[in-house]
């Protein structure tokens, strides 16, 4: 009986242990992911470089991105004048946490303004990411996107 029930509370215990790791994982993630869509906000690559691995690369409605395809794209619109301000929105679905790897799918909205022709556009895309834990931080490996109408 003894033996039972020092088991059940090491059981319990390693227990909360996993939740509170899973848990922390699972905001660090979402963070993650939250800071490089930035990337498309503030148009900077200092967001890719913080929040990907070198090798990353996003599925993006049936073309292949990488750090050169997104770096291209970023330099155009710097060149670009300004005109419209987005905030991203994210609903995440699930997500999957083995060691040093965590899966997540999650639906991605973004909500674009422009002040000077007083315009609003909603795009949303439903998403799914893979990411490594490299030197104690999540970072994006692959993503894939699908646009929904």
């Amino acid at each position: 009986m003894k033996k039972s029930l020092v088991f059940l509370i090491l059981f319990g215990v390693s227990m909360v242990g996993f939740s509170q790791n899973l848990a922390k994982d699972t905001t660090e993630v979402k963070s993650t992911i939250a800071d490089f869509f930035e990337l498309f906000v503030q148009d900077d690559m200092k967001f890719f470089e913080k929040n990907c691995t070198p090798e990353f690369e996003l599925y993006e409605a049936g073309s292949v991105w990488n750090a050169d395809t997104l770096r291209s794209i970023i330099h155009k619109r710097q060149a670009q004048k300004r005109t419209w301000k987005r905030t991203n929105e994210f609903k995440f679905i699930k997500f999957n946490v083995k060691q040093d790897v965590a899966w997540v799918s999650y639906f991605n909205t973004a909500y674009l303004t422009n002040a000077d022709m007083n315009a609003k556009r909603t795009v949303r895309w439903l998403e799914s990411a893979v990411l490594v834990r490299k030197n104690k931080k999540w970072l994006l490996t692959q993503m894939h996107s699908t646009p929904l109408k």
